[in-house]
This record gives C-alpha cells, structure tokens and sequence, in this order.
C-alpha cells in the first residue's frame, strides 16, 4: 500500500478521538518517574486507535504508549503505528496544549506521520517525500498542503528553545538543569510547555506556519518513540532534522523501540543544532566531574 494512501485511511479515524477526548469523566493513576501520570481517557483513546488500526491494517503492528510494555517488537511486520493516544497528560488534566501522536513506519522507513493539536483543532500530517499537510479536525476533506519554513535562524541568543524535564532519571534532570544554565546565560528565551511531540512540530513548521508560538529548537533527555515517531516525520519533511545524543540522526530502530528511553535535540537550522549539541556535551561532563567529586552523596548515589 502507498504511504499516502495509509496516511489518508488513518486520517479518517480521527474526528472519533475528539468525542472520546470530550468524555469528562477522567480518573488518573501514576506511572513509573515524577510526575508520569495516565488517565481513563488515555487508555479509552489507546483502545480505540489500536483497535481500529490493527482492523483497517491487518497484518500491521501497533507500538503504543500504555501497552508497550506487553509489546514485543517483530521486525518481520512491515507495517507499524508508533502511537500516543495523548502525549501531554498532566498537560490535558490541566486544560494545557496535548496532542494525539500516530507515527508510520512502512518497510523499515518512516513514512509518515499525523499529529492533532487538540487545543487548536488542526491535525498535521506529513507523507514522506510529498510534504505536510494540515487540516481541521471538523474538516478532514479540507487537507491544505504546509509552506516549507525558512529556518533561518543559528543564534541561540534571544532564540526560542522549548524543554520539558526527564521523568526517569536523576543524571539527566541534572544534565537538563546544566543545559538550562548555560543557554540561559547565552541568551536564548526558555520555554516549558509541552507536550513534546507538539514542540517539535512547531518547530517543524516555523514561525511562517505558527507565528504565535514556534520555537527554534527543543530538547529532552528522556523520552519514547511515541512521543517522537510521528513529530520526527512532519519535522524531516519540512527540512529539520532531530538528532540523539551520539550527534546523529535519530535511527528507525529508536523510533520503533518499545522500550527505548530518548535524549534528543531537534531544530529547523543544522547550526542551532550543532550549537546545542556542544552545549549538551559540555553539561554531560560537567554532571559527570560533579558526581566524581561527590560520588559518596545520597543525591548521586544511584547513578554509580
């Protein structure tokens, strides 16, 4: 099956996803990590969008967020759904920017991607090599194609740079407060809103696209592919490129894995992304003299 005939078919089990969202009666639970919650409606929107790909694709795979510990990956399926039924929860229970994540894997490639901004209602959607599209989730027929931004700007002073902070792990909160210290003192203007798979996105898109709330570049030391999968498809379609912490190209291996945990840093300009790529090097070995110095606290003592 072409990609944009899967990406079109996917589309269409959308306009359900705003009923469920609309269901008010949310019951929450926490997960593993700080402030890793899970809703009712999370698992609602889970049930309905793994059922439904796996009946519209049979011979598919879903990767998703709150089964994927009952997951095992089976590299012999061609197609695979990278899927977060709500990326952003304390975000939603807030009344906060979420989005809904589905990202495509077609024969070892990603193919495509969709994400739907709730809050604003537009559903974005990228189809590898035929560019991005976005729509209105109560005018799915309407898919208008997405300008390709200019990513102009290599500057980190005066840049925006959206973060969220690790759920998982002490040395990374630690490296993310380093990387906060130094951007702050070069100037850039620092953002934490979320969810991720959304910030990148803007990202992707530029301020021709979200003159209200694009950012420059973003970053996070502890994420999953399914925050990441359907993102890094509309972000590669419109020029940018996000990277791990080796420097190089997120691989489909780790926007497929199941239980991968991802450092990464993404941006529209390759010089903004070397730049804050040598500053994520320069806080990971300051944390790293910081915990030799004092490797007998309690703080660190976890990280040995």
């Amino acid at each position: 099956m072409e990609n944009k005939e899967i990406v079109l078919k996917v589309l269409s089990i959308l306009p359900k996803t705003k009923e469920i969202l609309n269901l008010r009666d949310i019951t929450s639970e926490e997960k593993e990590g700080v402030a890793n919650i899970v809703t009712s409606t999370d698992k609602k929107l889970e049930e309905y969008l793994k059922g439904t790909l796996l009946k519209m694709f049979p011979n598919s795979q879903v990767i998703a967020e709150e089964s994927a510990e009952e997951t095992k990956f089976e590299d012999n399926v061609e197609l695979k759904f990278i899927v977060d039924p709500i990326d952003g929860t304390t975000n939603f229970t807030n009344g906060w920017p979420h989005a809904i994540a589905i990202g495509i894997v077609n024969n070892k490639e990603l193919s495509g991607g969709i994400l739907y901004d709730v809050i604003a209602g537009t559903v974005y959607s990228a189809i590898k090599d035929k560019g991005v599209y976005a729509c209105d989730i109560d005018d799915m027929a309407n898919l208008k194609s997405v300008v390709k931004p200019k990513h102009e700007t290599e500057k980190i002073k005066k840049s925006v740079i959206t973060f969220d902070t690790p759920f998982y792990d002490v040395k990374d909160f630690n490296i993310t407060n380093e990387m906060f210290k130094k951007l702050y003192l070069d100037g850039a203007s620092l953002k934490v809103v979320g969810p991720i798979a959304l910030d990148v996105v803007k990202i992707a898109l530029g301020k021709e696209n979200r003159p209200h709330d694009y950012a420059n570049a973003v970053f996070h030391l502890g994420v999953r592919a399914w925050d990441l999968a359907a993102s890094t498809a509309i972000l590669r379609e419109l020029d940018g490129e996000i990277i791990g912490i080796d420097g190089k190209p997120l691989s489909i291996e780790t926007l497929t894995s199941p239980t991968e945990k991802i450092a990464f840093i993404a941006s529209g300009n390759s010089k903004m992304l070397e730049k804050l790529y040598e500053i994520y090097q320069q806080s990971e070995k300051q944390v790293k003299e910081d915990i030799r110095a004092d490797k007998d606290s309690d703080e660190y003592g976890e990280l040995r």
